[in-house]
């Protein structure tokens, strides 16, 4: 059963996915929290906002039926944060769904297929944060076009929550 809390929450990512439609929503609904995650990260790595409340109201309602799991908490209070209109506010949210995200998927691993793990580690004032993206080029959602290539790839094992990564991280686009 929803709580009044996040059932609020659910109608207010609502009325500002209206309110800041600009585009056709990508389709990302397929009722997962990881499709409308991925979608968030592609945009802000794009130094776009569009259609965040939207994810981020599907992320909510797949949520929902997740209750309990590894992440999940931390998916639900990141994904209330996805109303703003500010990128950089954005990013910092999305840095608190990448956590959730990392946890549930630290027991999902059937879920990691065609996933990569990466972490900046220059990103929040060197503080470094990492996300979840598909295989392929580093797209960094933390930097956008100012630092789009920056990142290592690093092992689902090499996470470490608030620390750089274990092992051996290898930096790509800085050159």
């Amino acid at each position: 059963m929803l709580s009044r809390r996040r059932l609020g929450l659910v109608a207010a990512l609502v009325v500002a996915a209206g309110a800041c439609r600009q585009e056709p929503l990508a389709a990302s609904d397929d009722g997962t929290m990881l499709s409308p995650y991925l979608a968030i990260g592609e945009r802000l790595a794009d130094d776009r906002i569009t259609d965040v409340p939207q994810l981020a109201a599907q992320i909510v309602a797949a949520a929902q039926t997740r209750s309990g799991e590894a992440g999940v908490d931390e998916i639900l209070a990141a994904a209330g944060r996805l109303a703003s209109p500010d990128i950089a506010s954005l990013r910092l949210a999305y840095r608190k769904l990448s956590e959730g995200m990392i946890a549930w998927l630290a027991t999902h691993p059937e879920a990691r297929s065609g996933l990569e793990l990466v972490h900046c580690p220059m990103t929040f004032a060197d503080e470094g944060a990492y996300w979840v993206q598909r295989s392929g080029k580093i797209a960094n959602p933390y930097e956008g076009a100012m630092m789009l290539r920056c990142g290592s790839k690093i092992g689902w094992s090499d996470h470490r929550r608030g620390a750089p990564p274990a092992g051996d991280a290898v930096l790509q686009g800085m050159d």
